[in-house]
Formats: C-alpha cells, sequence, structure tokens
C-alpha cells in the first residue's frame, strides 16, 4: 500500500521525474481496449500529457492485495480536479506487475468518458 500511496502522491503533484522513477525501462502500460504504450519515457509523456489538461489527478485506494510473482490487484477512486474547479470522481481496477522495485506492466481499468466529456466542455 506505501509503494502506491507514495506513487500516487507523486501523480497527484504532476511530478513526471518522482512517477516516472516507479517504471522499468521496458515498462508497458495498457488503458482498457486502447493500444499498449511500451517504454517509460512514453509512458511519462502520456501520463504528462492527460495530467497537463487538470489541476491535479489523485487516487483514493479502496481495495489492494498482493499475488505471487509481483502482481497487484487494486480498486481505486480517481479524483480528477479540473481547471473550473469541477472534481470527477472516477472508479478503475488495476494490475501493476512489480519486479526489482519498479513497475514492468500496469493494467487500469476505467472508463473516463465523464472527464473527457467535461474536459471539451471547458475547452468550448
Amino acid at each position: 500500500m506505501r509503494l502506491l500511496t507514495d506513487y500516487y502522491a507523486a501523480m497527484e503533484a504532476n511530478n513526471p521525474r518522482e512517477f516516472g522513477s516507479y517504471y522499468a525501462e521496458n515498462m508497458t502500460l495498457t488503458f482498457g481496449n486502447s493500444p499498449e504504450i511500451k517504454g517509460r519515457d512514453n509512458i511519462i509523456s502520456a501520463f504528462g500529457d492527460k495530467l497537463d489538461e487538470v489541476v491535479s489527478l489523485g487516487h483514493d485506494l479502496v481495495n489492494a492485495w498482493e499475488e505471487e510473482d509481483g502482481v497487484v490487484f487494486f480498486e481505486s477512486i480517481g479524483r480528477w480536479t479540473l481547471r473550473s474547479g469541477a472534481v470527477i470522481e472516477i472508479k478503475a481496477a488495476s494490475k501493476i506487475t512489480i519486479a526489482g522495485g519498479k513497475f514492468v506492466d500496469q493494467r487500469i481499468y476505467v472508463d473516463n468518458a465523464p472527464v473527457f466529456e467535461a474536459l471539451k466542455r471547458e475547452e468550448d
């Protein structure tokens, strides 16, 4: 839990160097049905681009459990704070595989459509 809490604190602070320090060089990331993103720098860039559109993205961990071989499953509530001041909470489930203290694979199952719709409305 401490590892996840620290990781998400770095993400909420939008500190790419810090949250990227949790990623292995050859990490893979998959959001639901989206294409897999490969490599630490590409993942940092993908997260950074989205985080730059909002004030912050916090996470409340609901449940977490570790399986064999460094596989961690968890549920969370993402708390997106938009530039308008609106806060949108989204439930998610994730699986992270950790090896040598680094994330080697992360899979996130979430429907962020309400966030994207709100961001689009802010642009208009």
